[in-house]
């Protein structure tokens, strides 16, 4: 998680948290494969299991002071958080206004 934002630094980066054995988490991940085909050219896409990187889930939302949630969404832009939204929130519109 720390590679991820150090990468933000040059490019936005977007990491999906999830749960593979949460129905939510099923449901929302076809908004963020739908939304990922499309998205903007030099935005770096990550993906985080919850359950099998629990440790970096947890790390990354409390460095940067924010509620671990699942699903998730976070967009880091220079090191820093600058929108993340969780469960049914995450949608293709807002994937498209917090990334531009």
């Amino acid at each position: 998680m720390r590679s991820l934002l150090l990468e933000s630094a040059d490019r936005t980066v977007v990491l999906f948290k999830y749960s593979p054995t949460c129905g939510i988490s099923l449901s929302v991940e076809e908004n963020w494969e739908a939304w990922s085909d499309l998205a903007p050219e030099g935005v770096l896409l990550a993906r985080c299991d919850v359950l099998g990187a629990r440790p970096a889930a947890r790390g990354i939302t409390t460095w940067l002071g924010i509620l671990h949630q699942s699903p998730q969404v976070l967009v880091l832009k220079q090191g820093t958080c600058r929108a993340h939204t969780s469960h049914y929130s995450i949608t293709s519109q807002w994937l498209d206004s917090s990334v531009a």
